[in-house]
């Protein structure tokens, strides 16, 4: 299990991502919601693809979005505190991974990247995990309410996918809620080792599944695939 430093260390890099589009008189709509964890000290942060440019998945207006606020953990009893702005600056809907920056503060001043000093997660090898290994899982859930949430669990296996060489997907039996995606999963040393991705029914982007393994071993992954 992770001590309480680490604890404390990991759960300040993780944000929560808000999309929203800028309705009349300024007013902004959130759309969706996601997590992220803060993988440099200048602003750069590791999310899923769905939760920072889901259009680049799934194509369609539906999924496009005014600005992608980021709002930064402050203690684990209060939401997080919405402070940036950020864009996209690498994406793989393969992988189902986005990088974005931070670019502006919550009332439009231009960051430098330099004076930011953000608290980070050190990259950890998920080459390295096996089954039985604990892993721990930090985000905003939707069914967690406003505060960041905390679970944790075993390896339970590995899965492949088309074009990723070894294991592209660890499986565990930690709780990962719609909300989580994006977010933070360390090893027991506090090491980022994985991205949380909620596959089932109930995301925020209201799919109901999607495939992520060639089922049927015609060579690619489509709506043929479980």
């Amino acid at each position: 299990a992770l001590d309480r430093a680490t604890t404390q260390q990991v759960m300040k890099s993780v944000v929560q991502f808000i999309a929203v589009d800028e309705g009349r008189r300024g007013v902004l709509i959130p759309k969706w919601t996601g997590s992220g964890t803060i993988i440099s000290p200048d602003g750069l942060i590791l999310t899923n693809c769905h939760v920072a440019y889901p259009s680049a998945m799934y194509g369609g207006a539906d999924f496009d979005y005014d600005l992608l606020i980021v709002a930064i953990t402050v203690r684990s009893d209060e939401p997080p505190q919405p402070s940036y702005i950020a864009e996209v600056v690498q994406f793989s809907p393969e992988l189902d991974l986005a990088v974005v920056r931070l670019t502006k503060t919550i009332d439009g001043t231009p960051v430098d990247p330099a004076g930011l000093n953000l608290p980070t997660v050190p990259l950890g090898d998920s080459d390295l995990l096996e089954i039985g290994d604990t892993v721990s899982i930090f985000g905003y859930p939707g069914i967690g309410g406003e505060t960041i949430t905390f679970t944790s669990g075993n390896v339970s296996g590995f899965s492949s996918a088309q074009g990723v060489q070894g294991r592209a997907w660890i499986k565990t039996d930690a709780t990962v809620a719609g909300g989580n995606s994006g977010g933070t999963a360390v090893d027991s040393e506090g090491y980022l080792v994985g991205v949380p991705t909620k596959f089932g029914a109930g995301d925020d982007l209201q799919l109901d599944c999607r495939q992520y393994s060639d089922t049927n071993n015609d060579g690619r992954i489509d709506e043929n695939d479980a």
